[in-house]
């Protein structure tokens, strides 16, 4: 068994990292996503921006000792808004235009490269969370690079194609991560549930079968089964998706007290009582077994 972590892209004004290191960050500026999918205004985290430029003079020392320490604890680890490496979107505090820094697409390149190598040096393996407003360059480096990012069903479509079909998940690359969906997401029942009846119909084309009428369970199964049989090395599915709820973990952009407050309906240590549990566990081994996984 293997455990895969998590590095995360930020880190608050009021913490340790922050005091230690102020020179190191740019605290009249807050770091963000650009406008995308889930905001049309983009977001604002409200942390601090990095000092690139003091941070690369530094030899990215922080950074590093971050990655070796989560290299210490786990076998992988997700590189958290893998774009924010290449390029950040930040939000200066007085109101005045945002913008990307580094500025130009040749030093995001290099800073972006130079990062990978520092996450990667520790010897853990790493995936990239490439999601969002995310330019071609950069997924052209990942795939340089051999870093797997993430294909995520509902968004793997032919979109220059004439009704946009969507992708066979076998032909997914070998380096990368099929995902049914993800903690910024709404489950995959609430997506079917909203699903245009075209959409269903182009869902079924690509599996095979007439999903629009048929019982979400059934829809559910057909397509973890699809992500198993994908042509990626690494398949993650959100507990919610296996079970087919309608649970959300996080609604991008939006400050709720529903926001990660989510917990499982029964306790983790008494799943194996939980004949509900059982089933979805059997299922699971089976299509690993069956898709040699």
């Amino acid at each position: 068994m293997k455990a895969i972590g998590d590095l995360p892209f930020m880190v608050d004004g009021d913490s340790a990292d922050v005091w230690a290191r102020s020179h190191q960050f740019q605290l009249d500026v807050s770091v963000g996503a650009a406008p995308d999918a889930f905001s049309s205004d983009g977001q604002d985290w409200g942390m601090p921006l990095y000092r690139w430029d003091v941070v690369a003079r530094e030899g990215f020392e922080w950074l590093e000792k971050r990655a070796r320490r989560c290299a210490d604890l786990f076998d992988a680890f997700r590189i958290d808004h893998l774009v924010g490496f290449y390029r950040t979107y930040a939000r200066p505090k007085n109101g005045a235009k945002p913008y990307f820094t580094p500025a130009d697409e040749r030093d995001q390149l290099t800073l972006g490269e130079a990062l990978l190598k520092v996450f990667r040096e520790p010897g853990a393996e790493i995936i990239a969370e490439d999601l969002g407003s995310v330019p071609d360059f950069v997924r052209a480096s990942l795939v340089r690079q051999g870093v797997p990012g993430f294909r995520v069903f509902r968004w793997e479509r032919h979109w220059h194609s004439v009704g946009q079909p969507f992708r066979d998940p076998r032909e997914y690359p070998r380096v990368s991560v099929a995902l049914s969906g993800t903690h910024d997401t709404e489950p995959m029942m609430s997506w079917w549930e909203e699903a245009s009846a075209d959409e269903k119909h182009r869902v079924g084309a690509v599996l095979s079968a007439d999903l629009a009428h048929a019982p979400y369970l059934e829809v559910r199964d057909r397509l973890l089964e699809a992500l198993f049989a994908s042509g990626s090395d690494l398949v993650l599915l959100p507990i919610q998706d296996v079970f087919g709820w309608r649970d959300r973990i996080n609604d991008p952009s939006v400050v709720a007290d529903s926001n990660w407050v989510f917990r499982l309906p029964w306790p983790s240590d008494h799943l194996d009582e939980i004949a509900e549990a059982r089933e979805r566990q059997q299922q699971l081994r089976a299509w690993a077994e069956q898709y040699n996984r």
